[in-house]
């Protein structure tokens, strides 16, 4: 890893520790697409509202097969025929703490539920509109994918495993690239 690449990423890990979002691009010769990603603990309502408006509107929790099964939430389908193996479950909310599940403040209060282990299956509806994505244990050793990139990169920052990510969407409902992306992050001063 070149000293850059290096400074990225350590500052991509202190920005996750202090609960602020980030950034990350895949490779250029697989998705060649752009993730926000956040701490469960660190997303707050604008960050959440923020995430919807320049993504797709799909936000996903990233987590570990503990915290799914505990909380009763299968794969979405038994037959994955995802091209890079995205481990899908089933879309929920957080019934305690919700209303309809999709305003910015219900998608923070289901991210943030996924941190506690005592709640229980019957607390989240099956389905709803945070679209959970079980990472493999070994993390990017595993999978080269953005739910294991958001997996390692709460490990590194020693908070809980679990993060929101949305893909980034240009103005014309295309898929960011890189250049316009090192621009938003520059604009905006999230780290990439």
């Amino acid at each position: 890893m070149d000293p850059q690449d290096r400074a990225n990423v350590e500052g991509a890990i202190k920005a996750f520790r202090e609960g602020k979002m980030v950034m990350v691009m895949d490779r250029l010769d697989r998705e060649n697409e752009c993730d926000f990603m956040i701490s469960a603990r660190g997303c707050t309502k604008q960050d959440m509202a923020f995430m919807i408006r320049y993504s797709t509107g799909i936000v996903c929790v990233v987590t570990d097969k503990k915290r799914l099964d505990t909380f009763g939430l299968h794969v979405a389908t038994p037959n994955n025929t995802d091209s890079n193996g995205t481990n899908f479950h089933v879309a929920t909310d957080h019934i305690p703490t919700t209303t309809t599940g999709v305003s910015a403040q219900d998608r923070v209060n289901t991210l943030k539920a996924f941190m506690d282990l005592n709640n229980r299956a019957e607390d989240f509806s099956k389905p709803g509109h945070m679209f959970p994505l079980c990472a493999r244990p070994g993390g990017l050793t595993e999978r080269d994918g953005h739910t294991e990139s958001a997996y390692d990169l709460c490990r590194l920052a020693g908070v809980e495993t679990v993060a929101g990510i949305a893909e980034m969407m240009d103005d014309e409902g295309e898929m960011m690239r890189l250049e316009d992306c090192k621009a938003f992050a520059r604009d905006h001063q999230i780290p990439l």
